[in-house]
């Protein structure tokens, strides 16, 4: 699951548009509507995204004979150009939804249990983590394709140089401090430290149990324990353990594969093309745990129907398939995403190919909860990038930027 990365150059958007105006029928989404044809809203990065979705559109046709026709855009423009379509009425009748942004189209995506109900599908086959994170008010509004916790990817080879022993599942914020210190001593900075949302949240969640946004979905920017790990953050590059925070969230990512840092946050959407890319032994573990004990947020991405869909039994006939055991298991067989079907989840494992990988994703999923999404969450993460920037980069206490983040959101 891509989350707000950065397209880099002007170049590559070109390129991306050229390879996009391909995907799109240029027809609205309600012309094109039959029961054995319709449109289906998902981001694709470039050629070899659209290959596999394609891929999984030929499955659809192939089993339930309807013809899918992928219209694409790129992940950091594909909510603004789906909310346009959802309110001039040319919405395409499968819409992609990321389980964050779930809460701001409830009144254009059609609740899918009674329609799961209908068919008789067994939700318990797909990752409960995963399931709920499709859920708003406790309605499903999609059925998830992928899922994960937030994980510590980092440098084996770095760690080693240093002499510290591998960090594993279950490792304390005391134990990571420590290792910051050690390689701190040998030139390594441990820690690339991000304002991206997700990856931020979650490191307070683990260090003390702090969050902005509650477990019902509403936010809550006066949470003190929010602001004291704020604080720790900042405690860690004042200490030379991590860098600097950036607004551009790609940064983390960059310096890992770079060899600039230690250890970053991401998902297990990222684990195997990170392992592609960099030149040292890549591992991964759990994020370290403080007073609340381990734990780390999860969120995933599913398909969902429109309510402007005049064929929604077919649709969601689609959808089940888009989403079943043997589309899965090929989408985690090319690394491209961490099942949210428990079934097919091994297939990912032999992906991956990176020792150590499934003990820990397992014990981060066994402590981990879906972060909800608000209709301010967008607002949120761009605050964070204002905001949190300065309380990291010991600009400001955490306290005053959650202070003005609250301000800032009318929650105060």
């Amino acid at each position: 699951m891509h989350r707000r990365r950065i397209v880099a150059g002007l170049a590559a958007a070109a390129a991306t548009a050229l390879v996009l105006a391909g995907c799109s029928s240029g027809s609205s989404a309600g012309g094109s509507q039959s029961k054995d044809a319709m449109t289906w809203s998902m981001w694709i990065a470039g050629k070899e995204d659209k290959a596999a979705w394609q891929k999984v559109a030929d499955t659809v046709k192939s089993e339930d004979g309807i013809t899918l026709t992928i219209q694409g855009a790129p992940f950091e423009n594909y909510f603004t150009k789906l909310s346009t379509q959802l309110s001039a009425g040319s919405a395409q009748c499968i819409v992609s939804m990321q389980s964050l942004r779930a809460a701001n189209y409830t009144s254009s995506l059609l609740p899918l249990d009674d329609l799961a109900k209908q068919d008789g599908l067994d939700l318990s086959a797909y990752d409960s983590t995963a399931l709920d994170g499709m859920k708003v008010d406790g309605k499903l509004y999609g059925l998830p394709y992928d899922t994960g916790p937030i994980l510590m990817f980092y440098n084996k080879d770095l760690f080693k140089k240093a002499g510290v022993a591998d960090p594993e599942p279950g490792w304390t914020t005391d134990d990571f401090e420590q290792a910051g210190e050690a390689l701190r001593a040998k030139g390594i900075t441990e820690f690339g430290s991000t304002v991206g949302d997700l990856n931020l949240e979650s490191m307070i969640y683990g260090y003390n149990g702090g969050r902005v946004i509650t477990e019902s979905g509403k936010i809550d920017a006066t949470d003190t324990k929010f602001a004291d790990g704020l604080d720790w953050l900042a405690s860690l590059v004042k200490k030379g353990y991590a860098t600097q925070a950036s607004s551009d969230t790609s940064t983390p990512g960059n310096d890992f594969a770079a060899g600039k840092v230690a250890m970053y946050t991401d998902g297990p959407w990222s684990l195997i093309s990170q392992k592609a890319k960099v030149q040292f032994d890549l591992g991964v573990t759990t994020l370290p745990s403080g007073t609340s004990g381990p734990s780390t947020f999860a969120a995933g991405s599913g398909f969902g129907v429109s309510k402007q869909c005049k064929y929604p039994e077919q649709a969601f006939k689609a959808v089940q398939t888009m989403t079943g055991e043997k589309v899965l298991t090929s989408l985690a067989e090319q690394g491209r995403a961490f099942p949210a079907r428990t079934a097919a989840q091994g297939a990912w494992y032999s992906s991956a190919g990176i020792d150590g990988a499934e003990t820990a994703l397992k014990a981060a999923l066994a402590k981990s909860s879906p972060l909800p999404g608000n209709k301010q969450s967008d607002q949120l993460g761009q605050l964070f990038t204002q905001y949190a920037l300065q309380a990291i980069n010991g600009q400001t206490s955490g306290k005053d930027t959650m202070s003005s983040i609250a301000g800032q959101l009318g929650t105060q």
